[in-house]
């Protein structure tokens, strides 16, 4: 059985997979498999196409001609066969050692059956001189996380920023194949859809995981796309959603897979008020940063009496200074995100890895090079 699976979804034909899928395969001993999922009139590039006959461990997953994002995501998982699961956009940046990882854990942790890490966020937009500098962990330990902490940081937003700081799911993290098939059992959405079904795939993995690993070194890059609010795609009456803004999707997505298992949401607090605050306050063109405080005051009015309305008080900052630290700093060394001409996620990556450990070190292993043979 293949040790891991890597899913891609591609929605549209502009998304590019061929850098992430380049990078990967350069392994030639990884033990993978990669999903490309896709509806049946996208077309992929001739270059891909190329790639997938070379390779026999690419294989395409199409679905009917019109599918939601959430749809396309489960549709993508339940063609894998791999152990462990996980899943990136196209213009992503996945580690391709990251099968020595779980493999690792399946002897070390018998019992993990998710694992998560640092993922580096890099804007593909983003133009030198104005974006902050990016931190590269100096700890590479593999450790495991309390679960009742991690309910209490998703679910009742502790500690959040405006989405809440949890890291574990099928979105830049791994989930085992005996998760996997516990969530694909549950049933599939059929009255409501969301544009940010990595907060619904947090949720179910958080709540039917058993133990959970935490990798400090970064195993990936999420190349950063700025969330755009859509009208709500469910007839509930629940104020929050991702017609608002990011942290009322999450809400949303968090309301939905509650009332699916008969719970209900318990996320409006203080803390919940203070991640639409700061969701709100990272608006910095004045007119969006009106609209959205404007629908999150109607929707906390709306919302079990109102009570939390009063506490909603954001302010609004037109400017932000950047963090242009260089060096380490509290554990974590600050670069340059263009560090060495990098433009592009893919580029980012090649080069932030050649400054942190091997994952063969980390796991207790050789260090081997792409052909697999010790180095």
């Amino acid at each position: 059985m293949t040790k891991l699976s890597i899913c891609i979804p591609v929605e549209t034909a502009a998304q590019d997979a061929l850098p992430l899928v380049t990078a990967i395969l350069e392994n030639r001993s990884a033990d993978i498999e990669i999903v490309l999922a896709k509806p049946a009139d996208i077309a992929l590039s001739d270059a891909l196409l190329g790639a997938v006959a070379s390779d026999r461990r690419i294989r395409i997953a199409d679905t009917g001609r019109e599918t939601t994002r959430q749809l396309l995501w489960r549709h993508a998982v339940a063609a894998t066969a791999g152990d462990w699961v996980t899943l990136v956009n196209p213009g992503d940046m996945l580690e391709s050692d990251l099968s020595v990882m779980v493999t690792f854990l399946e002897t070390n942790s018998p019992g993990t059956d998710a694992l998560a890490w640092n993922a580096f966020q890099i804007d593909p937009h983003a133009e030198p001189g104005k974006a902050s500098s990016v931190a590269i962990p100096t700890s590479y330990h593999i450790n495991t996380f309390d679960k009742t902490a991690m309910l209490k940081a998703f679910f009742t937003w502790e500690g959040s920023l405006n989405s809440p700081k949890m890291p574990f799911g099928l979105f830049h993290a791994a989930i085992r194949r005996s998760l996997v098939d516990t969530i694909l059992q549950q049933p599939e959405p059929q009255d409501w859809s969301t544009p940010v079904p990595q907060y619904e795939w947090a949720a179910k993995v958080l709540l039917f995981a058993d133990e959970l690993a935490f990798s400090a070194r970064p195993m990936s890059v999420i190349s950063t796309t700025p969330f755009i609010p859509q009208p709500p795609l469910h007839p509930w009456n629940f104020p929050f959603h991702a017609g608002l803004g990011l942290t009322a999707a999450v809400a949303e997505a968090q309301f939905h897979v509650l009332r699916e298992l008969g719970s209900p949401w318990t996320g409006g607090g203080q803390a919940f008020v203070r991640a639409l605050v700061i969701d709100c306050m990272m608006e910095t063109d004045r007119a969006s940063y009106t609209n959205k405080g404007n629908a999150y005051f109607a929707a906390l009015t709306e919302f079990e009496g109102g009570h939390l309305a009063p506490l909603f008080r954001p302010e609004f900052h037109e400017v932000r200074a950047k963090d242009t630290r260089r060096g380490l700093h509290n554990g974590a060394l600050l670069i340059d995100r263009f560090v060495g001409g990098a433009q592009t996620p893919a580029e980012f990556y090649a080069i932030a890895k050649k400054m942190m450990a091997p994952i063969g070190l980390i796991c207790g292993g050789a260090l081997r090079d792409k052909d697999g043979k010790a180095a």
